[in-house]
């Protein structure tokens, strides 16, 4: 009777464990867009969420999308027309704008919530359908050429991949503004809006911003990705005074 006993505190232990990670399954996670696009495939009682602004919506979005504007001013009350019961599906152009309004989300109260990795630009990638897409030119932006003009010569060049949107790219800025006059003829930075060059991002398999991509004599040798201090940028393009 006393092995029974032990044998059944040990299974109760075990079920509670087992309910316990069945609850922590749940919560906030980024998943690739095949998986995304599974799970909103499959998922009865699911709602979509555009968190991009109404002008990037108008050009193009997942079907059945509603669109909250992450960096609108009233995201957390237009938050309220969602149901907390449900899983929770949201995307942005690349992953940023969406990782930071999960967060939002979770500390609202969403406890199934599922941020698309890489935004639009992954969807588009895979060769994903977009509903209500508007006609455009088949390039936006700059081109292929013009880009590799930019990149030409033989002071090393930094693309900097931006959008007003961002708010990392905005902290970064300044900081790159202020190398670019420290060591004016030893380096070019250049920014470029992802916005205004869709294409051409596209092409170049940007998926995250701010995006640097430094070039020695029109060949890259390296990227950055998100933020850097100033001091670990100077290091990281090897400048001396």
């Amino acid at each position: 009777m006393k092995y029974s006993y032990s044998f059944f505190f040990l299974l109760i232990a075990l079920t509670s464990c087992f309910s316990i990670s069945a609850q922590n399954s749940q919560g906030s996670k980024t998943i690739p867009v095949a998986a995304f696009q599974k799970l909103l495939n499959e998922t009865k009682r699911v709602q979509l969420v555009d968190v991009r602004t109404p002008e990037e919506y108008a050009d193009g979005h997942l079907q059945h999308a509603v669109n909250i504007d992450y960096e609108g001013d009233n995201f957390k009350k237009e938050l309220e027309r969602l149901d907390k019961t449900k899983t929770t599906m949201i995307y942005c152009l690349s992953g940023g704008r969406s990782a930071s309004a999960m967060k939002v989300l979770k500390n609202e109260g969403f406890n199934d919530i599922y941020n698309m990795q890489g935004g639009i630009m992954a969807w588009q990638e895979a060769k994903l359908p977009l509903a209500n897409r508007a006609p455009v030119p088949e390039w936006k932006g700059m081109s292929v050429a013009d880009y590799k003009s930019l990149i030409a010569g033989d002071i090393p060049v930094v693309i900097d991949f931006n959008a007003k949107w961002c708010g990392p790219c905005k902290q970064l800025k300044p900081i790159l503004d202020e190398i670019q006059k420290e060591y004016k003829g030893k380096i070019k930075i250049i920014p470029i809006d992802v916005d205004e060059n869709k294409s051409l991002a596209l092409s170049m398999y940007v998926r995250n911003i701010p995006l640097l991509i430094y070039h020695e004599k029109g060949k890259v040798i390296m990227n950055q990705e998100g933020m850097l201090d100033k001091e670990g940028l100077i290091a990281l393009f090897k400048l001396r005074k």
